[in-house]
């Protein structure tokens, strides 16, 4: 479907749900194609570097002496947030600096225009759809004009970096009145993005996780797939952890980077991370950042990991060839998702290879033997 056919069938689509001709008549003009936005969308890091390269990237050293001096000068509102959503100063800091590198980089697209141009490609139609109707509601409360709504290449706000239908569902003022996420002032945004971290589940007594060993020697499907144990717990089943002193909460092993690198003993606050962006390497680089901010030491990654991560075009032929196999990952779009991880750990188990679920060098070099 070409761009003008998706936007003559959304708008049909838009007024029978009950937008008004008005509002439809102010938005129509910046419904229009992003470049931006069609290049980034299959380029993102989370999806094209490693874990390490991610890591290291993103929980730079400026990083978080910049963070450092953001806790300090915004100390006022940091300490709202504690007394009243009970979320650690930390974690949002280190949002706020994941997304926009506290507030410098908020990004200059025409929200709608990314928006409409994410919905027309196809691939998440629906969710970007969404997020539009909910871009429409914050211009007809008056709130923006379609003008003023800029933000990243995927319709992000703010200093945090809202969807449009987040700011409707969570932003809450620091004070009193219509939650601006947009001015100079971070407030807003912080506040905001703790109000989402508790609406999520966030629980003020838990870290996010911390980093775990696992011997070579270990059965990885049965560990991946083992109920959440403590710490302590799972020290009891050879995963060595890195901290004695957080052992207090229930955590599931993950290793996002494959049996090569680090793995992880996440708790459900991480969970709640994923809520906010649905990237494991996003999760683990928020919680990494927070624990840097406070005092923590630099991720140390063991040597022998992938180089780099896979292209797009050598996913695809990961996901083609285990079909191919009988290992069904339902599509081949390049992109990891659950169906390809199913599928890959089915191809691990039948092949006697370690069953980590990753789609890596090592995966794609086998696959092309076969």
């Amino acid at each position: 479907m070409t761009f003008k056919n998706w936007k003559s069938d959304f708008l049909i689509r838009a007024a029978d749900d009950g937008v008004s001709s008005i509002i439809l008549d102010q938005i129509s003009p910046f419904l229009k194609p992003s470049d931006e936005a069609m290049q980034s969308d299959i380029a993102q890091p989370e999806a094209r570097k490693t874990l390490q390269h991610y890591v290291n990237l993103t929980v730079s050293e400026t990083r978080v002496t910049q963070g450092r001096i953001a806790l300090s000068q915004q100390m006022t509102v940091f300490d709202q947030i504690e007394s009243e959503y009970q979320v650690d100063r930390h974690i949002v800091a280190a949002i706020w600096g994941m997304e926009t590198n506290y507030g410098s980089i908020r990004g200059n697209v025409p929200v709608i225009s990314a928006l409409s141009t994410l919905a027309s490609q196809g691939r998440r139609a629906s969710m970007f759809e969404a997020q539009l109707l909910a871009a429409f509601d914050i211009v007809k409360r008056g709130i923006k004009s379609p003008d003023q709504m800029l933000g990243s290449w995927a319709g992000a706000m703010g200093h945090t970096q809202f969807m449009p239908r987040s700011y409707i569902d969570f932003a809450v003022s620091a004070n009193t009145g219509i939650p601006d996420i947009w001015t100079e002032n971070p407030a807003d945004a912080l506040v905001s993005t703790a109000h989402f971290l508790v609406c999520h589940g966030w629980k003020s007594d838990t870290t996010w996780g911390q980093v775990a060993y696992v011997p070579d020697t270990s059965d990885l499907h049965f560990l991946r797939h083992h109920p959440p144990q403590t710490p302590k717990n799972w020290e009891g089943l050879g995963i060595l952890t890195a901290s004695n002193s957080r052992s207090d909460y229930l955590g599931l092993l993950l290793l996002p980077g494959g049996a090569a690198s680090l793995g992880f003993v996440v708790s459900e606050n991480f969970n709640t991370l994923l809520h906010y962006n649905n990237s494991a390497a996003y999760a683990i680089a928020v919680g990494h950042l927070a624990d840097r901010l406070q005092g923590g030491t630099p991720l140390t990654f063991p040597l022998g990991g992938d180089t780099r991560g896979l292209t797009q075009p050598e996913m695809q032929f990961v996901q083609s060839r285990l079909t191919e196999l009988g290992f069904d990952t339902i599509n081949a779009d390049g992109f990891t998702g659950p169906n390809t991880e199913i599928a890959i750990e089915a191809f691990q188990i039948a092949q006697g290879l370690p069953v980590d679920a990753f789609a890596g060098l090592e995966l794609l070099s086998h696959l092309q033997s076969l």
